[in-house]
């Protein structure tokens, strides 16, 4: 799967759908980075299922906002944690914030395509985004189709061909 842009110019993925337990990610989250309100999400695979998508993001974006405090000056962003084999993502636009939570294998691709998804949905809502008072519009749910889609593993497959 890969990133276009088409002759009317919108911007997507060739969409599949995939088995998620074969997926190379397990989750992604769209925050508002501002108030830290789940946008959307999406779980790839099954291994976090026994927790809520707005308690996992909402833990994951204050993990975020203590580091920021840490930086005197307050500009230091995290940008992933690493686990043994589990790796979370952070990725930012503005007031978009990605979070992903991936299993380990290469981190430029999995960082490029989280940078690919986070444009997607960018392009799409920038000026929601920009303007968001904490309402959840029902584009940005709408959108959750387009993740259930997404065969991120081909996208792996298609970036680790460079």
């Amino acid at each position: 799967m890969s990133f276009y842009k088409n002759t009317n110019g919108d911007y997507g993925f060739d969409l599949q759908k995939i088995n998620s337990q074969e997926s190379f990610f397990h989750a992604i989250y769209f925050l508002d980075y501002e108030t830290g309100s789940l946008l959307v999400s999406n779980r790839f695979s099954n291994n976090l299922s026994f927790l809520r998508d707005d308690l996992i993001c909402s833990f994951l974006n204050a993990i975020n906002l203590f580091i920021n405090e840490l930086k005197e000056g307050g500009n230091e962003e995290l940008q992933e944690i690493n686990f043994k084999d589990t790796r979370i993502l952070y990725e930012r636009e503005g007031r978009l914030l990605v979070i992903a939570v991936t299993k380990k294998n290469d981190i430029q691709i999995e960082r490029g395509i989280v940078r690919e998804i986070l444009e997607d949905f960018y392009l799409r809502f920038k000026q929601k985004i920009n303007t968001f008072n904490g309402a959840i519009c029902s584009a940005f749910i709408d959108y959750k189709k387009r993740l259930e889609c997404m065969n991120l593993n081909s996208m792996f497959k298609f970036n680790s061909r460079f």
